[in-house]
């Protein structure tokens, strides 16, 4: 999409001219720059992560890097309390890296998936309000209840398309459409693909929420890529001061029919046997300085991918080439969404209210079953880690934070990286990162 500084700005420069030509000068000398917001942010993730290279067998560097980003948000006021202009800018900057770290996710690359430092347009969006109506079109990311969501590094991914959101009373619904999509570590949009390569015309989702104004809280949400896969999310969480219990389902299914003829794939945008589909269970309790976390999932994915990933693409329609309104976030290195897999995650953290914070926690994953008929072993995985955090209190740092992660990932089964009983399962992994957060408002 946007390679260069230079380009990057044109596109500013034709948006704010799009709003600039409907309205006269003193429009945009009040309400536009008198009300609007520009804020950003100087970021650095640092990572090491090694691998072993086959059963085990001794670890092996698989990404080293350390990438600079920054970023600019600049959101107008609204003209005539109804027209605006919304727009995200970024940039990073690899100070050291591997052969291996074009896979970071925080490095921007180049169409040839190779690292190329630079500056890429994440949001550039006209945005109109009336009343309780938030209409915006351009490069965009979802706000409202649905089933689409995007991939993150520092910085969100990226949609071209229109959301309409409406609010009143406890009341959200929206819709979105949208037909290319851009990861946060390419500068390209491209078109939302098929499993098969071949292109979709576009992807929609549809949603509702609504506050019982007591703690409860419903959302639902439906979703279609055209001609390939139906998506589905339901949520009920209940919070009160100190206390979060949720529960959660995501669903998926092809838009063709079973995914095999007589034990072969009938066809490889065939994905799902059947409906496949995730339930989770999130709890979350904070008391005095302490926060816990005790969560779970179970999976159901037959059919050719063995694994359950919410996205509209399917897994494997291409490496970040688009993502759904997922929430479950266990920083353990597996997915945990393999077929038949039971997984659950505990941990706890500790604020000492100095700027210091400290946590540990633990997943486990089990029952893995193969969708290769001839594979009866079940997969089993775990995953321990450690975090230390620090928030700056005072001086020229206030606000900003560094985190340090920890994760130490065991696949206990014994079977190859990405092969074909477990496609999505890895061999053990020793994860550490670092990262450093600052805010600023200009």
């Amino acid at each position: 999409m946007f390679k260069r500084t230079a380009l990057s700005a044109a596109v500013f420069t034709a948006a704010l001219g799009t709003v600039a030509g409907s309205v006269n000068a003193a429009s945009l000398e009040g309400a536009f720059f008198d009300d609007a917001t520009v804020t950003g942010g100087i970021y650095n993730m640092t990572r090491q992560r090694d691998r072993r290279e086959n059963i085990g067998g001794s670890y092996k560097e698989n990404i080293y890097h350390s990438t600079m980003m920054a970023n600019v948000d600049f959101s107008s006021g609204l003209i005539n309390g109804m027209f605006g202009f919304d727009g995200g800018i970024f940039g990073t900057y690899d100070l050291w890296d591997s052969d291996s770290s074009q896979w970071s996710e925080f490095s921007l690359v180049d169409d040839n998936g190779k690292i190329e430092n630079g500056v890429s347009v994440y949001k550039a969006a006209l945005k109109f309000h009336l009343n309780n109506l938030r209409v915006r079109a351009g490069y965009i990311q979802p706000t409202g209840p649905g089933v689409l969501g995007v991939n993150w590094s520092f910085m969100p991914g990226t949609y071209r398309g229109a959301e309409a959101v409406y609010s009143n009373a406890g009341l959200t619904v929206a819709a979105m459409t949208a037909d290319q999509y851009k990861n946060p570590w390419t500068y390209d949009m491209d078109d939302i693909k098929r499993k098969d390569g071949t292109k979709i015309d576009s992807v929609y989702s549809v949603g509702a929420s609504y506050d019982f104004g007591n703690g409860i809280n419903v959302l639902g949400g439906y979703g279609e890529s055209r001609d390939f896969l139906e998506l589905y999310k339901f949520k009920t969480s209940f919070d009160t001061e100190g206390l979060h219990l949720s529960y959660h389902f995501y669903g998926m299914d092809d838009k063709i029919g079973d995914s095999y003829v007589d034990g072969a794939p009938k066809n490889i945008n065939n994905v799902f046997e059947n409906l496949t589909y995730q339930h989770a269970l999130v709890s979350r309790f904070n008391f005095n300085n302490w926060t816990i976390r005790a969560e779970a999932t179970y999976t159901e994915s037959e059919g050719t991918e063995s694994n359950f990933a919410f996205r509209p693409t399917g897994y494997n329609g291409g490496f970040g080439k688009s993502a759904g309104a997922y929430e479950i976030w266990w920083d353990s290195r597996s997915d945990w969404n393999h077929n038949e897999e039971k997984a659950v995650f505990v941990g706890g953290w500790y604020d000492f209210q100095n700027g210091w914070n400290a946590g540990a926690s633990f997943a486990y994953g089990w029952d893995g079953k193969s969708n290769d008929k001839t594979v009866d072993k079940k997969l089993v995985e775990s995953a321990w880690n450690l975090d230390l955090g620090y928030t700056f209190q005072e001086g020229q740092l206030k606000g900003a934070s560094i985190k340090a992660h920890y994760t130490e990932y065991d696949l206990k089964t014994s079977v190859k990286s990405w092969s074909n009983a477990f496609p999505n399962a890895f061999q053990d992994d020793r994860d550490i990162k670092l990262m450093f957060v600052m805010p600023i408002s200009f």
